[in-house]
């Protein structure tokens, strides 16, 4: 097993700290990022030099090991800042997260080359692949792979049926070096352009090692993972498809606690046109910014309630599950309707692209889309496991 980092593990307030830090400069470079359609080569490099990106990677393998919270709060925070760059920085920090659960090859391969690469994935099992000796033949193209401009690996998706009846069908993740793939710049969309998240290409079918594959609904719906016997460590005997929605939530909480400071922040400037009076003055606007500070407020405890329970000890069945997927799919809801609500409430002003309120307005709008984060599916799930309505098996596959 690779020897830890020379550089010091630090705890959770440590990283709160370097993420508070960095916000600054993020949030100066928010629509210079966003004109360029990725992250600024800066913007990367401060946060692994801040040693972010590894705030969940095993202490194995040069990381800090914290628990779950250590990202999610770093993200709110960078959320804050930049909407845009906070997703691609949770994104980054779960899969250097995820990678311990594949085989202890697979981690060497990546973390001995270097203990701060960046891996960007492509989840949508749309691969085409077929096994052969020692591993597997695999092509395709797949889309929404944010910060593959700063990766050296990616993590991409190809479902294989069942081949007995009852056998589950496997999701399969494959490893691959950027060297293997394509970068098609296909990015141009209404929201989190910041992302980079283009397109990943491999035209004629390459080999993938065994050890470089992982099988996500093993992983979910049965706990089991090659990585769980290297790494004992909590965080690692944790479903994964049930985790990954949290660091997606605090994306778009974070960005609504930051419209939402923005809101109260130029509204103490405000005069409106016609009646020459500050907009605080208005009994309505008052009304409606105490409701919304409470809305963040409860879906912040529902955030970290949940990440508590999903944490606790003993197996995550799936009652516990179940409440997770609803509680992150909910707190992306609440987050999202509020920053709806601030920009209808910003004035004419808010529609330009100098205004930052339009920007956060766009990118919850468009993270919010996410599949992991829909509150109907997740919805529909703990109603029926509440009520003891059968689930339908086409949506629990990872449950």
């Amino acid at each position: 097993m690779a020897n830890p980092t020379q550089q010091e593990v630090y705890s959770y307030d440590e990283a709160l700290a370097h993420a508070k830090a960095l916000a600054p400069k993020i949030r100066e470079r928010a629509q210079q990022t966003e004109a360029m359609r990725k992250q600024m080569d800066e913007t990367i490099q401060e946060i692994v030099d801040s040693g972010l990106i590894r705030v969940l990677q095993p202490r194995a393998f040069g990381g800090h090991e914290l628990p779950l919270e250590a990202l999610i709060d770093t993200t709110i925070e960078i959320s804050k800042a930049d909407p845009s760059t906070g997703w691609c920085y949770t994104l980054l920090g779960l899969h250097s997260f995820m990678l311990a659960g594949w085989p202890e090859q697979a981690q060497k391969d990546v973390w001995e080359r270097s203990q701060n690469a960046l891996i960007a994935s492509a989840f949508a099992p749309v691969g085409k692949f077929i096994r052969v000796d020692g591993g597997f033949q695999l092509s395709g193209k797949w889309s929404f792979s944010s910060g593959i401009d700063h990766s050296l690996w990616v993590m991409v998706g190809g479902m294989e049926p069942p081949t007995k009846e009852g056998q589950l069908p496997k999701h399969l993740m494959f490893l691959l070096p950027r060297e293997d793939i394509e970068v098609e710049d296909d990015w141009h969309v209404a929201g989190i352009k910041a992302s980079g998240s283009k397109s990943i290409v491999i035209n004629e079918p390459i080999f993938v090692p065994e050890h470089r594959v992982a099988d996500l609904v093993m992983w979910s719906k049965f706990s089991k993972s090659a990585g769980m016997d290297i790494h004992q460590g909590r965080i690692y005997q944790l479903p994964i498809m049930n985790t990954i929605g949290f660091f997606l939530a605090s994306a778009t909480y974070g960005a609504a606690r930051g419209a939402f400071e923005l809101w109260v922040e130029t509204s103490q400037k405000k005069v409106a046109l016609y009646s020459q009076k500050n907009v605080t003055g208005f009994s309505h606007q008052q009304i409606r910014i105490a409701e919304m500070s409470a809305e963040l407020d409860c879906a912040d405890l529902l955030l970290h309630e949940a990440v508590r329970i999903l944490q606790s000890s003993g197996k995550v069945d799936v009652a516990r599950k179940m409440r997770c997927a609803r509680d992150f799919a909910f707190v992306n809801k609440i987050s999202s309707d509020v920053v709806r609500r601030l920009f209808e409430n910003s004035g004419a002003s808010s529609i330009y692209d100098s205004n930052p309120m339009q920007r956060f307005w766009r990118d919850t709008q468009i993270m919010s889309m996410h599949a992991a984060l829909n509150f109907d599916f997740a919805g529909e799930n703990y109603g029926r496991h509440l009520m003891g309505v059968p689930l339908d098996p086409k949506n629990t596959l990872y449950n």
